[in-house]
């Protein structure tokens, strides 16, 4: 919608010949990078703009004349473009969900605001700046293009109306040649935050204003190629067939002339393969196609090996003098559907997605170019390859950046009128939405990455979107989706389906193929059950994959303190706010919730998370099992459907660890090759013999190469060579299984059983003091090193001190704590409790050379039993029995070590958070880190840093030279914090209206510790889908234990890493 706006088309950038377009080489192999002004028909007006900001429409600066080419604005700001300008601290941020960010009275935008600070309901943005237009461009035909602006833009140039656009996410291009002169020119912008065409962009997320994307000039022939269409007709393979290009010629000054249109195919070597003409003569505006057929051995496009031609489209004038050229990436591939499944080149694909967001920390609606790649490459090395543009179509960069990594794309219409879903059966909104998706249609159509068009996103099921439907299918052939009336899909789709809903549309949903293009709400602590999901979707035979929501935390830094320069507390924590920040708990029209803007897998800044670590796993394509511990070999399943796995683009390598430890690292020097859709079972040449009871285990690993034959892309670019894609973790030892096994493994991973222990020297006394409440027991010694120990124990059995070589181990002994809140929690309503009433069930005494103490403790919902054995060394078993009978998040024990221990070292899944259902991709090792990194910083505080299956566990404090070591025995994790976790645990749903962040929080010297049997399972409840399967649900009855043996000495060995 818009005034003036030229007809959307094919992106390109124009050069005046194919040696200056190819001479232009960054861009040319790489459309993402800025074209280079002195070789380019291009002028970049990114940068610095002048800037006004008024908080309504009702008032300017200056009245109405700022757009005079001579208005002095030397008052004025300056502001970076591209940017939102609440990031400068313009205005407030608005974050809304469902509802509108003003009152909901369509068409009109302008009343509700007052909650906000705003006088007049709708702030206003004035931008200025000089641009200047080449000498060579004389006699040219000038564009500016916006590729983005919120919500609406005004333009003027020397003074003069150029016109209108609306439509936040789509291009909006004028014609400026009668407007400029060459050398310098007024160009002025004037944009409203929200305008009528405000209530299609309703989507979850940050409401933010300005020129958000990049802002260009170029120049043409007055006579010019406008658009161009690629289309082939291949066959099942892609291996073969035609390829037209239909070029639309714009003579819109009906000037009578003759021009000469080529049309070459180029290899990714720059080879040509073809090449063809067509002549355009007359006055009016036409269509011509060039037509390339014959065409045989073709490299076939795909995510997997992302290869592209390159098409160059020439003009010559008609004296045959070439006045104009571009180029276009392009990948030959089919796009079919059998039965209910969809098949890219004739294989069966599966869509293994996740939702994104334009979003960044510092610059709001703005992404530049490396915050995209880091996601892509991101996302890449996670096994991602999948990406729906939700809720709206991305910068055009950003598709030829999927193109060349390789990526299926869901290109999703700029059209969500959540709140108010009428509008979609509402006929006069039929133009507006009809427009936003034939752009996005026509920008995007040559793209080999786009494999879906999606009509919007929770609109409802309204007769508009007949339209919207017809209008893609009239425009290009590729299928659509839409969640709201499955009547305008070619998809089944749905939204947050718990396990057993995906269960039963495995054969496909209302007769199509079934794509889930939201699920797995990653919200705080979560991606719980991924795998339960995965196993059917590759199970089915009518299901074709799924989008994570979604990619990254919405998040931003607090605008008043980042224009000063200010990120981080004095905790180290990022000053990251969240919709409650701004927004009242009752929003506007009740649309507001809080934090629900922050689900993505990565943080802001783009972290790699424990939830990313579970999606790379159950993502991967290769699967291994059967191993054979004594032959040494393991059965690997090839689940890509076009690679094979061969020695020219991988290296199978493995890793052994002895208890944790490295102790060897290879791989196989050669292998056969395994093609995609088949199995092989290898044997890997491991040289390390198992030995006494350690435990031994070996991570296999699928390694990238990069290429090196001719005529292959380079399908690792985003990886580094060597980097893991794939990977299990097998036992190599004999198993002792009595302790049950480790759900979620890949081979038999028994939990760990402590053998009996002998103290290895030190003498031990026992004693009694005081009488009834005032009476303490106490068991002292010294370690065979001569070290002084003592541990100190009220009249009821709790631990109250406990020292060694005279510092203090512990600020408080072990209690039950069933403390746990993540944001998945929210309809889960476990009893709390963090104390117990504690009773000695048997005296401290000696036994033998040892002591024996027995507590007995009862809490909300469980009672324990606490079975201490002191040895003479200094060490302490710690043999706990737990009887839950209560709804509980965890069932464990919480303990407070002393100030200054912080370097740790463990034994356990890792290296980062993992819990019962999200631990797939977290394998045994040992790692290093410290209490202070171990923090999981989401915007929400709340329970974090779990590491399953553990084995054992090293404090060190380094100041007082004490190390506290920490054996477990039998099912057990742990957690480590500086942070009181019943500052954030409450009953209520505080994610929504509980202003909270990390930064907020004390950091307390102590270390909080947990020590848990179970930790109920996270699931993906915060939004729809399942709160915890029954698996991963801690038991309400029963009798359950572990032992936790303690040591503590004197000195480090362990090296730390900091």
């Amino acid at each position: 919608m818009g005034d003036y706006k030229e007809d959307a088309h094919a992106t390109f950038i124009p050069y005046v010949s194919v040696e200056q377009m190819k001479a232009d080489a960054k861009h040319y192999a790489e459309p993402w990078q800025q074209p280079d002004e002195t070789k380019a028909e291009y002028v970049n007006l990114n940068g610095t703009w002048k800037f006004k900001y008024v908080a309504g429409t009702s008032y300017g600066p200056g009245s109405s004349e700022f757009q005079a080419k001579d208005y002095n604005d030397s008052g004025w700001d300056d502001i970076r473009v591209p940017l939102s300008w609440e990031m400068a601290n313009y205005g407030k941020p608005v974050y809304t969900n469902v509802g509108y960010p003003f009152s909901n009275n369509p068409p009109n935008a302008n009343s509700g605001m007052s909650q906000y600070g705003v006088t007049d309901h709708n702030a206003t943005g004035f931008y200025r700046r000089t641009i200047n237009i080449p000498a060579t461009w004389k006699d040219k035909r000038v564009f500016i293009h916006f590729d983005g602006v919120y919500s609406a833009a005004v333009v003027w140039v020397n003074g003069k109306y150029v016109g209108y656009s609306q439509s936040s996410n789509t291009d909006a291009e004028f014609d400026i040649t009668g407007f400029v002169t060459t050398g310098d020119n007024q160009l002025s912008v004037r944009v409203y935050r929200w305008c009528d065409g405000s209530y299609l962009e309703g989507q979850d997320m940050w409401h933010l204003s300005g020129i958000h994307r990049d802002v260009y000039l170029v120049a043409t022939p007055k006579v010019f190629v406008s658009d161009h269409y690629i289309t082939s007709s291949l066959n099942n393979e892609a291996t073969s067939g035609s390829m037209s290009v239909k070029l639309t010629v714009d003579n819109r000054n009906t000037v009578s002339t003759t021009k000469t249109l080529q049309v070459s195919l180029l290899d990714a070597d720059d080879n040509q393969i073809a090449t063809g003409t067509q002549t355009y003569s007359g006055t009016a505006k036409a269509e011509k196609t060039v037509t390339l057929s014959g065409l045989s051995n073709l490299h076939p496009w795909s995510a997997e090996d992302p290869y592209l031609y390159t098409v160059v489209v020439s003009q010559k004038d008609e004296n045959g003098a070439e006045e104009m050229a571009f180029s276009t990436k392009y990948g030959f591939r089919n796009i079919t559907k059998s039965g209910n499944l969809i098949y890219i080149n004739n294989k069966r694909v599966y869509f293994k997605g996740v939702n994104t967001q334009d979003t960044h920390p510092e610059y709001g609606r703005a992404i530049d170019m490396e915050t995209m790649m880091k996601d892509l490459t991101m996302m890449k090395k996670a096994n991602v390859n999948t990406v729906r543009t939700s809720h709206y179509p991305r910068q055009p960069k950003m598709y030829a950046m999927m193109d060349a990594l390789g990526f299926y794309v869901m290109d999703e219409a700029d059209v969500e009128c959540h709140y108010n879903q009428n509008l979609s059966s509402n006929s006069s909104w039929i133009t507006a939405m009809d427009d936003r998706t034939k752009r996005m249609v026509m920008r995007d159509r040559n793209h080999p990455s786009v494999i879906f068009w999606s009509l919007g996103n929770e609109c409802g099921g309204g007769s508009n979107f007949s339209t919207t439907y017809n209008t893609c299918k009239n425009l290009d052939s590729r299928f659509v989706h839409y969640e709201g009336n499955m009547s305008y899909s070619d998809l089944g789709s749905s939204m947050y389906p718990p396990v057993s809903d995906v269960s039963s549309r495995r054969s496909g949903y209302s007769g199509k193929p079934y794509f889930i293009c939201e699920y797995a709400h990653a919200m705080g602590q979560a991606v719980g059950n991924l795998k339960e999901y995965w196993d059917l979707i590759e199970g089915s035979n009518g299901i074709i994959g799924a989008c994570i929501w979604d990619w990254v935390d919405q998040s931003v830094y607090d605008p008043a303190k980042l224009v000063n320069g200010q990120k981080k507390s004095e905790n180290g924590f990022n000053y990251w706010v969240s919709g409650y920040d701004y927004n009242s708990p009752g929003g506007v029209d009740y649309g507001f919730q809080g934090n629900f803007l922050n689900n993505g897998i990565v943080t802001p800044d783009r972290t790699w998370t424990g939830k990313l670590s579970e999606v790379k796993k159950v993502y991967q394509y290769v699967k291994f099992s059967s191993f054979n511990a004594s032959a040494k070999s393991v059965n690997i399943a090839n689940k890509y459907a076009f690679m094979s796995i061969s020695s020219d683009n991988f290296e199978i390598g493995y890793r052994v660890m002895k208890d944790g430890y490295l102790v060897e690292n290879g791989k196989l020097e050669s292998f056969n090759s395994i093609a995609a859709g088949s199995s092989a079972t290898v044997t890997l040449p491991i040289q390390t013999s198992v030995e006494g009871s350690a435990e031994y285990l070996v991570n296999v690993e699928l390694r990238v190469k990069k290429p090196t034959k001719a005529n292959v892309a380079d399908w690792t670019s985003w990886a580094e060579e060597g980097y893991s894609i794939a990977d299990a973790q097998f036992s190599l030892s004999e198993q002792n299984t009595s302790n049950d096994t480790a759900k979620g493994t890949d081979g038999t991973m028994g939990f760990p059983v402590l053998p009996s222990y002998i103290s290895a020297g030190g003498q031990l006394s026992v004693s009694t003091d005081g009488f009834w409440s005032s009476k303490t027991y106490t068991v002292s010694g010294t370690d065979n090193n001569g070290k002084a120990y003592s541990i100190v124990f009220n009249s009821s059995g709790k631990m109250t001190s406990w020292t060694y070589d005279g510092k203090s181990l512990i600020n408080a002994g072990p209690d039950f704590n069933s403390y746990r809140k993540v944001d998945n929690d929210r309809n889960f309503k476990p009893s709390f409790s963090k104390s117990s009433n504690l009773s000695i069930k048997s005296t401290l005494a000696k036994s033998g050379n040892n002591a024996t103490m027995s507590v007995e403790g009862s809490a909300t919902g469980c009672s324990y039993t606490i079975n201490y054995t002191f040895y003479p060394d200094g060490t302490v078993d710690m043999n706990v029995k737990f009887s839950p009978s209560g709804t509980l998040a965890r069932i464990g024990l919480g303990m407070q070590f002393a100030s200054g221990f912080e370097n740790v070292e463990f034994y356990a899944r890792g290296p980062r958070s993992n819990y019962s259902d999200r631990k797939t991709g977290s394998y045994l090792g040992r790692f290093t880190t410290t209490v202070d990194d171990m923090v999981d910083e989401m915007i929400h505080p709340q329970t974090f840093g779990d590491h399953e299956d553990m084995r054992e566990l090293i404090l060190t404090n380094k100041a007082s030279n004490v190390q506290i070591g920490i054996k477990a025995g039998g099912r057990a994790s742990f957690s480590l914090s500086h942070y009181d976790e019943t500052e954030w645990c409450t009953s209520g749903d505080s994610m929504w209206n509980t202003e909270l962040h990390w930064y907020d929080l004390t950091r307390y010297q102590q270390v909080y510790a947990h020590f848990d049997y179970m930790q109920r399972g996270l699931g993906n409840n915060s939004c729809g889908g399942d709160s915890c399967l029954s698996d991963y649900v801690c038991p309400s009855s029963g009798n359950y234990s572990y032992t936790l043996r303690f040591t503590p000495q004197s000195g480090g060995n362990v090296q730390i890493t900091e």
